[in-house]
């Protein structure tokens, strides 16, 4: 069953261990948010912001988007909080929550490459390039 649910919008230096229901933490500093499920569910729900999702906070109520799907819980909630309202979708089904997760995965490593110093990719291709070298040259 889902609960009737509004959330409030609360900056953080970093995201507390025990989160209060109806408030979304967000902490500029280390890009991530977090809040409790809005079903009630009590599931913790982290959000790498602005990687794939953004999140503001005006009059003190949160918004987020795109759409939260909580795919790695029973609950299967899926969201958008919009002025500190939610407003439910459909759940997604198992090939598409799955798509998701992949598709989220590919963004986090090509964000993550494109955040190295140009220095350290340069001797990532070296390494790499001489490892083939290596296997080709045991042939």
């Amino acid at each position: 069953m889902m609960a009737i649910m509004r959330f409030t919008y609360q900056a953080v230096e970093r995201l507390p261990k025990q989160m209060d229901q109806g408030v979304l933490y967000h902490s500029e500093e280390f890009d991530v948010a977090a809040l409790s499920c809005a079903c009630g569910c009590g599931h913790r729900v982290t959000l790498l912001v602005p990687d794939s999702h953004q999140v503001f906070g005006k009059n003190g109520l949160a918004t987020v988007r795109p759409s939260i799907s909580v795919c790695d819980a029973p609950c299967k909630s899926h969201y958008i909080i919009s002025g500190g309202d939610v407003e439910w979708l459909p759940a997604f089904s198992a090939a598409q929550a799955s798509l998701v997760m992949r598709n989220q995965i590919a963004r986090h490593v090509v964000h993550d490459e494109q955040q190295r110093p140009w220095i350290d990719r340069v001797w990532i291709a070296i390494a790499r390039a001489f490892a083939k070298l290596k296997a080709v040259l045991r042939l």
